[in-house]
């Protein structure tokens, strides 16, 4: 195995890091590909300022998803923990409000995920072909956290009481969580079509030339590469 320090806490008989931190570490994997091929592309000769713009901008963006996504791999041990303390006390405020968080931060990972979906997309629209091979592994790194994010959350969802006179809150909190992963869903199917479009249909992004790979082009990074 890798040694890396999150995997190793990962790997370790302790509850924190867990599910969630690990849904949103895979968030994290497919931003760090999603940024090798914004920066590959800002680092190309003759770049026209207008791709420039583009390609700025998406970086830009994903550093934002970038700091949210490490704060929330923090944030979901730091939630289980206060959870774990607020049971063990008793207070049932401090118990709602802990409850809270910990459903809360997973659906904050799926939402970043959608975010970094997005991206994606938009930088399919614009790369060279060879590098969409791995916007798509980057977009099953985002699928694999929105899928692991959800399972925490409905799992954490059972441990409200689901009392009827206040408005039965689990069906609600179910609800909303199967809407969000409905939405990435969508957005995921999207965006992966997109990208095999391109890989299929042999399109250059703008601004290509007549070839998008030749003999100078950078040796393949793994997947099927556009020729």
């Amino acid at each position: 195995m890798i040694k890396e320090p999150f995997l190793d806490d990962l790997a370790s008989p302790e509850p924190n890091p867990g599910g969630g931190a690990a849904a949103a570490y895979s968030a994290c994997l497919g931003l760090a590909l999603l940024e090798k091929v914004i920066r590959l592309e800002l680092n190309r000769p003759n770049l026209s300022p207008e791709l420039a713009a583009v390609w700025d901008d998406l970086l830009e963006h994903s550093d934002v998803v970038g700091d949210i996504l490490r704060r929330l791999i923090h944030d979901d041990g730091r939630a289980y923990l206060d959870f774990a303390e607020a049971r063990a006390d008793g207070a049932e405020d401090v118990i709602s409000g802990a409850l809270g968080r910990v459903i809360s931060v997973p659906i904050l990972i799926m939402e970043e995920s959608c975010q970094g979906l997005g991206l994606i997309s938009e930088a399919g629209k614009h790369c060279k072909r060879y590098l969409l091979s791995d916007l798509l592994v980057a977009g099953e790194f985002f699928l694999a956290a929105v899928q692991g994010a959800y399972h925490i959350a409905r799992a954490n969802i059972c441990l409200i009481p689901n009392d009827p006179s206040q408005g039965r809150p689990q069906v609600k909190f179910k609800d909303k969580i199967d809407r969000q992963q409905n939405c990435c869903q969508d957005a995921y199917d999207m965006v992966q079509e997109e990208l095999r479009l391109r890989i299929r249909s042999g399109a250059k992004a703008p601004g290509g030339g007549t070839k998008e790979l030749s003999q100078n082009s950078p040796p393949s990074m793994g997947g099927v590469r556009g020729g």
